[in-house]
C-alpha cells in the first residue's frame, strides 16, 4: 500500500506533467497579454512551454499509451516537419517562420497533452485549469461589455468603429485579435463546460464555480454576436441531448430538470422583468442584423479563391502563411480550407480521420460508461466544422489545440477503459451489452 502511495505521489510531482499543466494555463494567458518581442517573432507563456514540450516528448523514451497515440504523434510529427520544409517554397519566407512557429507550438502543446494527461484524474486537473482560465478570459470581456472600451487590446480600427456604429456596442475581445476568434473560444468553452455541469460532482464549490463559469462564456459568447459561434453552441447542445437519450447513463434527468429550469426562469424574467427579455432578444438579433448587413459574396469569393489556388497546384501545400497569398493578405476563414491551401490534400485527411477515430473511440466508452463528458465532446467534433468558419484563423489559439489533444487523449482513455471493462466482464462471465462485442477488444 505504502509502494502504491508513493507512485501516486511520484506521478503527481512528475515535472513533465508540472510542464504539461503550466503549458495548458498558459493557454489562457494568449499572445498579447504577456509577451516580449524578440527580433522578427513574440516570446509568450504558451510559446516557452511549447518549445519546451517539444524537446520533452522528442527526447522521452516513454512509450505511447496505445497504437492510436503513438500514430497521432508520428503524423503530427510529420505534419511539422512538412512545414519546416515548406518554408523553401512558401511565398513569402518571414511570414512563413513565423508560421511555423504558431504550429510548432500548438503540436507541441498537443503532444503534452496526449502523453502526460493520461488518466481521468489528470482530466480532472485539465477540466478545473479550463473553468478558472475560462473565468479570468471572460472577467476582462465582461470589464469590456460593461465599460464599452478595450482593455488589453486597445487598438480600434476603421471596420471595428463602423461596426460598433452599425450595431451600436463594441463586441468583447479580451486578449484575443477579435471578437470572432474570442467566440470561437467561448463557444468550444461553454460546450466543454455544459457537459461537465451536466452530472453533479464533489467538491460542489467546484461545481459551483463551473456554473458560474459557463454562465460568463454564455453571456460573452452572445455579446459577441458571432453567428457561427452561436449556431455551433446550439447545435452542439442539441447533439449532446440526442447523445444522451439515445445511450444509458444517469443523468437524463438533470437534462430534463435544466430544461425546466430554463422554462420557469424564462416565464419569470417575462413576469418580473421583460426589460431583461428585450435586452438579451435585441443581443441576438444584432447576430441576425450583422450578418443581413454583410452580404456572403465576400466570403464565397474567398472560398472560390482558396479552393482554385490549392487546385492549381495540384492539392500540394504551399506552405505556412500561403493561404493568405490569393486573397492579397485577408485570412481564409475556414480551418480546413488553410490546411489544404498551406498543408495539402494529406494533411487535410490526416485531421480529418483524426477527428473521426476520436469521435469514433469517445462514443465507445459512452455506451459503457454513463458520463456526460463524452456525449459534450463528439457534439463538439461535429460542429466543429462550423465552429472553425467565424475567425479568420484558429492556427494560433492555444485553446484549438488544447481542445485537439483534449479530442485525441479522452479517445484513448475512453478506448482503454472500454477495453478494460469488457476484459473484466469476460473473465467474470458476464453477459456483455448488447451493442458491444468482442471486436472491441481488437487494438485500434
Amino acid at each position: 500500500m505504502y509502494q502504491i502511495k508513493r507512485e501516486s505521489v511520484k506521478s503527481r510531482l512528475d515535472w513533465r506533467y508540472i510542464i504539461t499543466l503550466l503549458a495548458i494555463a498558459s493557454v489562457f494567458l494568449g499572445s498579447t497579454l504577456v509577451k516580449l518581442d524578440v527580433s522578427f517573432f513574440s516570446l509568450y507563456p504558451l510559446r516557452f512551454f511549447g518549445f519546451v514540450g517539444f524537446f520533452v516528448i522528442v527526447l522521452s523514451r516513454k512509450k505511447w499509451a496505445d497504437p492510436f497515440l503513438e500514430g497521432f504523434y508520428k503524423f503530427s510529427l510529420f505534419f511539422l516537419i512538412l512545414g519546416l520544409v515548406s518554408i523553401l517554397w512558401a511565398p513569402n519566407t518571414d511570414l512563413a517562420i513565423k508560421e511555423f512557429g504558431i504550429l510548432q507550438t500548438g503540436i507541441a502543446l498537443c503532444w503534452l497533452v496526449t502523453r502526460y494527461i493520461d488518466t481521468e484524474e489528470k482530466v480532472e486537473v485539465l477540466i478545473k485549469i479550463w473553468i478558472v482560465g475560462a473565468i479570468f478570459i471572460n472577467l476582462i470581456g465582461l470589464y469590456e461589455v460593461t465599460h464599452q472600451q478595450y482593455l488589453i487590446n486597445t487598438d480600434i480600427g476603421e471596420k471595428i468603429e463602423r461596426l460598433a456604429n452599425r450595431v451600436g456596442f463594441l463586441a468583447p475581445r479580451s486578449i484575443f485579435i477579435n471578437q470572432n476568434n474570442y467566440a470561437f473560444f467561448n463557444s468550444l468553452t461553454a460546450l466543454v463546460l455544459f457537459g461537465k455541469l451536466m452530472k453533479r460532482y464533489r467538491p460542489l464549490i467546484w461545481y459551483a464555480i463551473n456554473a458560474l463559469s459557463l454562465l460568463l462564456s454564455l453571456y460573452i459568447l452572445i455579446s459577441s454576436y458571432s453567428r457561427a459561434a452561436i449556431s455551433s453552441f446550439s447545435i452542439g447542445v442539441i447533439f449532446f441531448v440526442i447523445f444522451s437519450f439515445l445511450t444509458p447513463n444517469t443523468y437524463k434527468s438533470n437534462i430534463l430538470k435544466l430544461g425546466l429550469l430554463l422554462i420557469v426562469t424564462f416565464i419569470g424574467v417575462i413576469v418580473v422583468n421583460d426589460s431583461l427579455l428585450d435586452a438579451m432578444i435585441n443581443k441576438l438579433y444584432l447576430v441576425v442584423e450583422k450578418n443581413e448587413v454583410t452580404t456572403d459574396d465576400a466570403r464565397i469569393n474567398i472560398y472560390t479563391k482558396s479552393i482554385n489556388y490549392a487546385l492549381d497546384n495540384m492539392g500540394f501545400g504551399m506552405g505556412p502563411g500561403s493561404s493568405l497569398y490569393p486573397l492579397e493578405g485577408i485570412p481564409p476563414h475556414n480551418f480546413f480550407l488553410q490546411i489544404l491551401v498551406e498543408y495539402g490534400v494529406v494533411i487535410l485527411l490526416g485531421i480529418l480521420f483524426i477527428l473521426f477515430k476520436s469521435f469514433n473511440r469517445i462514443g465507445r466508452y459512452q455506451n459503457v460508461i454513463a458520463n456526460a463528458l463524452p456525449a459534450i465532446l463528439r457534439s463538439s467534433i461535429l460542429v466543429f466544422p462550423l465552429m472553425a468558419v467565424g475567425p479568420s484563423s484558429i492556427m494560433g489559439e492555444g485553446i484549438f489545440w488544447l481542445w485537439l489533444g483534449f479530442i485525441v487523449v479522452y479517445g484513448s482513455i475512453s478506448y482503454r477503459k472500454t477495453q478494460n471493462i469488457i476484459k473484466e466482464a469476460t473473465q467474470k462471465h458476464e453477459v456483455l451489452p448488447s451493442n458491444l462485442n468482442s471486436s472491441v477488444l481488437q487494438p485500434k
